[in-house]
């Protein structure tokens, strides 16, 4: 008696009904004014960042720009003269960098600093479900 061997199946040959898995359900197509689910749209439409985030963003930003505004210059009006107080100024030396530095403090404040209303969300029980 000779073994029998099981048939292998052919990639183009169709699948029997026994062996066919079930269609999966066509998902409904939006209604309009409906947003389709996408990456950027997934989970909640509440931004990480709120209003006081960006404003302390905003401040130091500001500030950044301001200390390097007040940095720049220090053209000599002659090339024959060197004027020290043109270029070590205490506006180029001591007050624009303490603006730059408190201008990159105040984006990192604004960036760790926590949005109250969605520290509120996510201590709520429902939430935590």
């Amino acid at each position: 008696m000779a073994k029998q061997q099981p048939q292998q199946r052919r990639p183009n040959q169709p699948q029997s009904p026994a062996t066919a898995p079930a269609p999966q359900p066509k998902k409904a197509a939006p209604v309009r004014g409906e947003k389709k689910e996408s990456l950027f749209n997934m989970g909640s439409n509440e931004l990480i960042f709120g209003r006081q985030n960006f404003l302390w963003m905003g401040i130091g930003l500001a500030l950044v720009v301001v200390g390097l505004a007040l940095m720049s210059g220090g053209a000599m009006p002659s090339p024959d003269v060197w004027d020290e107080g043109i270029i070590y100024s205490f506006r180029r030396i001591t007050l624009a960098p303490i603006l730059m530095v408190a201008g990159f403090v105040a984006v990192i404040v604004g960036i760790f600093k926590t949005n109250s209303s969605r520290a509120e969300t996510q201590n709520t029980p429902a939430a935590d479900a």
